[in-house]
């Protein structure tokens, strides 16, 4: 796997009154719930890819004084680094800016996550609630799920 690029993903949470914040995915993206972030470009830095998918998707202003990266997820299988960032600060009227991807945006308590998340998702705000910063191999991790 040597010579491989690890691509940087970046992805969102924001909470409030014990509610996470989710994108509700249109029926042709799979209809499920995702967390508002994306994909680093390679001009960017990941600071500078939240702040940008954020708005881009959910309408959401945050200043970079207000992130706070909580935790990192390596995927080794899929030469990924996952960075999950929170806000507390933020502004904007919160509502789907891709609507051909994401319905709209919704809270949903943190205690009744849906089933239609990937596990990828649920194990990011798993380890936000256990307040984990750092985990890896998620075979790994879906292997110690089923047993």
């Amino acid at each position: 796997m040597s010579g491989q690029k690890t691509t940087v993903v970046v992805r969102l949470i924001l909470e409030k009154n014990n509610e996470i914040l989710f994108l509700k995915k249109t029926a042709q993206n799979g209809g499920g719930y995702s967390l508002v972030g994306g994909k680093a470009g390679s001009t960017e830095s990941a600071n500078e890819a939240i702040i940008r998918e954020s708005l881009e998707e959910a309408n959401i202003q945050i200043k970079r004084k207000h992130l706070r990266l909580i935790h990192i997820f390596k995927r080794e299988f899929e030469r990924e680094l996952i960075l999950l960032y929170s806000a507390n600060k933020w502004e904007g009227k919160l509502e789907s800016r891709e609507l051909e991807k994401f319905k709209k945006v919704v809270w949903i308590k943190k205690k009744d996550l849906p089933k239609n998340i990937s596990e990828v998702t649920r194990h990011l705000v798993e380890a936000y609630s256990q307040k984990q910063f750092f985990s890896e191999e998620f075979i790994n991790w879906m292997e110690k799920k089923k047993a």
